[in-house]
């Protein structure tokens, strides 16, 4: 045949020209018109995985097909076990933790073995999406060992090299994260499987780092985050653009306002795990993140900030509570303002000082008990935390859009309702929507078209209005690379109903 002594190249090109239905009809034909119609029908660009069919990918995938692929998404399943006894021992519930790590873990050193098998020096360069799930589990599961059902990468150290790969998300799906009861990545896997991937340019990760009222998972969270800050940092990522969401949608949704909050750092000073987040991210053009993070996330203690010069979208959804345990935002009347966080059963901390006369101290965490009433920022905790938001955003050169902002709930519990009769008319405090408290910054078109298009900072916080001092800073962010000039969009005569909800905010999605 004619076309046999064509490059296939050319065949491609012609194939390429063709309609889908049409490539069927070239498959029979020969070779190169068979390999030029598969390439074309998109029937191996996407593809959906499990454990068990990595034998029929890896044949299916074998030469050219490899090449063609763009979009991976590997589903991790549970170990199977038996059903639950009450009297299940400790060193019972051990050996489970121990099995379902290994099984997990394992699912996905096999899944890099077989992608570095498939892969050849002529195979495809950072161009597969990669998309690694989570398996939903039970909450009976969750609460009876909640330590076994965290994925965690065991030995990261023999993970194969990957260059196939061109960006990496790691978490449930869509139907499973609406259950809330899925399997959770360690926070540290991100980097262990960032690492062994050089040419990713994105990352998105929903890692697990919440309160749940569980004196375990609270110890857990203590290790997690010192685990990652040692990884972290030593470690820099190399992509562009990484969103990283340590906290649910809706985690502050089911808080207790009335209640204090573990402490997750084991002395006074600033938090190792926010320190060592910002110099993991200093090479990134695009950030959107969620976390409990404190200001050494945007300065460090020693007032050497870190520029991050290619910095040019950054979004940070910051808990209300901070990593010390206190909490960023008070009542409309100041109430809960001299909370302070408890020290974690099992953990040990140094330097702890004594407590201020008038500080309150909760020691244990009552049954959960979801209420929301802190709308108002709390000097103490949340003016540092905004004034090392504006100190390093302006020391972006190349920043065009910010926001820094924190999500806020009105719900009433049966435990508090009476404490805050007096607020009970305001239209917004009975509709239990989720809205947010933030400030937001968007630097002028670049084409300049528009001569009154100046520097614009959109303060939604409600009647609270930042002192003299504060507005400076943030009036400092762009100022170098675009003058002078700037508008406040602010509302003096604003009531509680002057914030925004959480839909909202910039990006394709809500964090």
């Amino acid at each position: 045949m004619a076309m046999d002594i064509l490059p296939q190249e050319v065949v491609d090109q012609i194939a390429s020209n063709l309609y889908r239905p049409d490539l069927k009809n070239l498959l029979l034909l020969s070779p190169k018109l068979r390999t030029a119609a598969e390439k074309y029908s998109d029937g191996f660009t996407d593809v959906k995985l499990q454990v068990r069919d990595l034998r029929e990918f890896e044949n299916r995938f074998r030469g050219p097909r490899f090449r063609w692929l763009r979009k991976l998404e590997y589903t991790l399943v549970l170990l199977s076990h038996p059903p639950s006894s009450e009297t299940s021992s400790t060193t019972d519930d051990i050996a489970e933790t121990n099995r379902n790590e290994e099984y997990l873990s394992s699912q996905i050193h096999r899944l890099f073995n077989c992608l570095r098998t498939l892969h050849d020096k002529d195979g495809p360069q950072g161009t597969i999406d990669l998309t690694i799930t989570s398996p939903e589990t039970s909450e009976k599961d969750q609460t009876r060992i909640p330590e076994a059902w965290f994925i965690r990468v065991l030995r990261p150290g023999r993970l194969p090299t990957l260059n196939c790969i061109g960006s990496l998300h790691l978490g449930p799906s869509p139907t499973h994260r609406q259950s809330d009861y899925f399997s959770r990545f360690d926070l540290r896997t991100i980097l262990d499987l960032s690492t062994k991937l050089p040419g990713i340019r994105s990352i998105s990760a929903e890692l697990f780092d919440e309160h749940n009222c569980d004196a375990e998972i609270d110890q857990l969270r203590v290790r997690g985050r010192e685990d990652f800050a040692k990884l972290a940092s030593n470690t820099s990522l190399q992509t562009t653009t990484a969103e990283l969401r340590f906290q649910g949608r809706k985690s502050h949704q089911l808080l207790d306002h009335e209640a204090a909050m573990p402490k997750l750092i084991r002395s006074r000073s600033s938090d190792p795990f926010s320190s060592s987040l910002r110099l993991l991210c200093q090479n990134l053009t695009q950030l959107r993140l969620s976390a409990i993070i404190d200001q050494s996330f945007f300065w460090p203690e020693d007032n050497e900030g870190t520029v991050w010069p290619n910095m040019e979208s950054l979004e940070v959804k910051f808990h209300p509570v901070t990593p010390s345990g206190s909490w960023y935002f008070m009542g409309p009347r100041g109430e809960g303002k001299d909370v302070q966080g408890y020290p974690v059963q099992g953990v040990e901390y140094s330097s702890q000082g004594q407590p201020e006369e008038n500080d309150t101290i909760v020691f244990g965490h009552a049954p959960c008990r979801p209420s929301g009433w802190r709308l108002q920022p709390n000097p103490q905790t949340l003016y540092p935390l905004l004034i090392a938001f504006a100190k390093s955003a302006a020391k972006m050169p190349r920043l065009k859009e910010a926001m820094i902002w924190s999500p806020i709930w009105w719900y009433l519990g049966s435990h508090v309702s009476d404490k805050f009769s007096y607020n009970k008319g305001f239209d917004m405090m009975n509709s239990q929507r989720s809205l947010g408290w933030g400030i937001g910054y968007t630097a002028p078109d670049s084409d300049g078209a528009d001569d009154e298009d100046v520097r614009l900072f959109e303060w939604r916080t409600g009647s609270w209005e930042a002192n003299d001092t504060l507005k400076q800073l943030f009036h400092e962010i762009g100022r170098e690379e675009y003058g002078d000039e700037f508008d406040d969009d602010w509302d003096p005569d604003a009531n509680q109903e002057d914030l925004f909800f959480e839909d909202f905010c910039r990006g394709q999605g809500n964090l």
